[in-house]
Parts: C-alpha cells; structure tokens; sequence
C-alpha cells in the first residue's frame, strides 16, 4: 500500500467522523454548508499584513475608509472639547478632565491599527484595557479635585454617608450586611487604593500576556482563561470603589454629571471586554467564515474592531456633551495672602516720601494756625 494513501486514511476517518457528528446535531439542511466551508484546509494562524492585505476586496477598502473618517471624527471631538476644558475649567481639574476624554482617542486609533493589521490586535486589546483602567484612577481623582481636595471632601460630606452596600459587590458575603461608615482620611485612602490597583494588576497581566504570546502563540490562548478571574476581581473591585464614591458623593456634586461621566467611561470596558467575549463564542462555534488567508480569528477580530470604532465616535460625543459646560462654584477654597517683593531701596525711598508728605503736612498746618490767630 501506498505510504501515501496510509497517512490520508486517518485525517479522512477524522473528517467523516466531524460530519457524522455535524449531522446529528444539526440535521441535513447544513451538512452541505458545512462540506462546503470545510472543503479547504483552514488555517489557525493569523496572516501577516501583506497576506492580509493582498486579500483584501472593494469591501475592505470601504471599511477602512469608513474607519479613518471615524477616526478623524473622535480626534476632532477631542481637540474640541480639550480647547473648551482648558479654557474654561478650574486649574485642578485640567489635568483630570484631559486624561479622561483621551481614552477616546487613544481606544479608537489603536482599535483601527488592529483592523489594518490583524496581528496587533493583541496589543490593541492590551492599549484600550490599560487606558480605561488608568482614565477611572484619573476620574476618580477628578471627583476629588471638584470637591477641593480631600480634606474638603470630608469636611463637605455627611457623617456615616460611606455605604459599602452598594455594586458591583453588594451581594458578596463580606458586604451585604457591613454598616454605613463615617468617612475618615484613611476611609478615603482605601476608596483611591481599590480603584488605583486597576491599572497595576491589569498593566502585570497584560504584560504577562503579552510575553507569552511573544513567546508562542498557543502558550498564550491556552493560559488566556486563567487569567480571567484576576481580571473579573480587580475590575470589580475598582468598580465598587468607583461606585461607594460616587454615592459618598451625590449630594456635594449633584451639579456635576458624575454618573453620566463614569457611566459613558465604563462602557469602553463593558464594550471591549463583552464584545470581545461573543465575537469568541462566534470563532469557537463556527459561525465565522474562513476564507484563507482571512480565517475565522481574523474575521471575528474584524467585526469587534468595526464596532468598536462606531461605539467609539457615539461615546466620544457623549462625553463631549459632558465635558463642555459650566461646572458650578469650582473655587470655593480660600485664596491665599498676596506677598509682595520689594527692595532695600524701594523701602527706604517709600519711607523718606512718607516723612516729607508729613513735614508738609506739619508746615501747612503750622501756616494756617498762624493765619487763624
């Protein structure tokens, strides 16, 4: 026998067996379809750009388009709304407002990187998620700066107003029955440290991530899951810190749309992370075409990608809608003595006028005593 035909013989068996198997639990009506789809040797690795791009139809060219004008559109929004903040917010809170809405941005450019180069999705994935977990550290150090600092965010509070009872992790055990709290420095250094460990554990992780899959790709998807509840428990816990502040706080800023602005910040993770999710389900279940050298990864990464960009330019004119108006009694704070700096001789000069305006003085009165009498 042919050594050949030997080798062939178990990968038709296997291929019968899938079919067989595709029979069973779908019926009939999608044998052909899959026979069709299956015909050709699909491929697991992700092509390079020039392979990808050689691939690429009128289709793809109207979806890049599409892209870059979507791009533009969040860039401009940014720049309009930055020339806004700097003109007419506090001094303290500049910084804050400014690193918040650059999430936008920065999400939408690395997002259409990896849809003109599918191997970077990976570090696109890593880029949104590290700059939305930087942009909640730097919201909640805004909703600080508008209460004037942290010693004026406990002396404006009510006392006992810290509830913990609240979600992402209201229902946990170790919270459902904890007491309301008075609000303390160091009850306030707990609320900073529970969302400033977001950008430090999802930065080591994706970090980690990212090594393996430098070093090989499958060391990288087969460790992806474990990772997973690392990642579910710091989110969640950033986020009920996020959310006990916000409660500590919506009677001192009830005018100043914290919900609208953590809400429109939070779906940046809420899209990554649950469209990620499905498009996953959808290459794992087969739904997505393969069309080699496109395979089904790469066509799954695609439709996140595209409607991450849309998500992008609709969240980015909220937030702009957000950010542009007139925040109320910012500077409530004292302003400090002004010192002036003088010289020696300046001094001494001011001093010898004062003496001669008073000898004039003494001389005109003087004069007019002796006119009097």
């Amino acid at each position: 026998m042919d050594p050949i035909s030997v080798r062939m013989e178990p990968q038709a068996d296997n291929h019968n067996d899938v079919i067989t198997e595709r029979i069973k639990k779908f019926g009939l009506a999608r044998m052909s379809n899959f026979i069709n789809e299956n015909s050709t040797y699909c491929p697991k690795d992700i092509p390079s750009s020039s392979e990808y791009l050689s691939a690429i139809n009128i289709y793809g060219i109207t979806l890049f388009s599409l892209g870059a004008l979507a791009v533009l559109v969040i860039l401009f929004m940014f720049l309009d709304t930055l020339k806004y903040i700097m003109k007419h917010s506090s001094p303290r809170v500049k910084t804050y407002s400014a690193f918040v809405i650059g999430v936008y941005p920065i999400v939408a450019l690395s997002t259409y990187v990896a849809i003109l180069v599918p191997r970077a999705h990976l570090l696109a994935e890593a880029i949104t998620q590290g700059t939305f977990m930087a942009a909640m550290y730097q919201l909640f150090c805004l909703f600080v700066a508008y209460c004037g600092g942290e010693a004026e965010l406990i002396r404006k509070v009510k006392p006992d107003s810290l509830n913990p009872r609240v979600g992402p992790c209201c229902c946990l055990p170790c919270c459902c029955c904890l007491p309301s709290l008075s609000i303390n420095k160091n009850r306030v250094r707990y609320l900073r440290l529970l969302v400033l460990q977001l950008p430090v554990v999802q930065g080591l992780v994706y970090a980690t991530l990212l090594v393996l899959w430098a070093e090989r790709e499958s060391l990288y998807q087969v460790n992806y899951m474990y990772f997973q509840p690392l990642i579910i428990m710091s989110i969640l816990f950033g986020v009920w810190g996020m959310t006990m502040t916000i409660n500590l706080l919506k009677d001192v800023l009830d005018k100043h749309s914290m919900q609208g602005k953590f809400l429109v910040l939070q779906l940046v993770l809420l899209f990554a992370k649950l469209q990620a999710l499905l498009t996953r389900i959808a290459v794992w279940v087969g739904l997505m075409p393969c069309k080699p050298p496109i395979t089904p990864m790469v066509y799954g990464n695609l439709v996140h990608n595209t409607l991450m960009l849309a998500e992008m330019v609709l969240l980015s004119f909220i937030a702009r809608k957000l950010y542009k108006k007139v925040l109320p009694d910012l500077d409530e704070t004292p302003t400090a003595p002004k010192y002036v700096i003088t010289t020696i001789g300046a001094l001494i000069s001011e001093h010898n006028n004062n003496t001669c305006s008073t000898n004039n003085n003494d001389t005109i009165k003087t004069a007019e005593n002796k006119q009097g009498t």
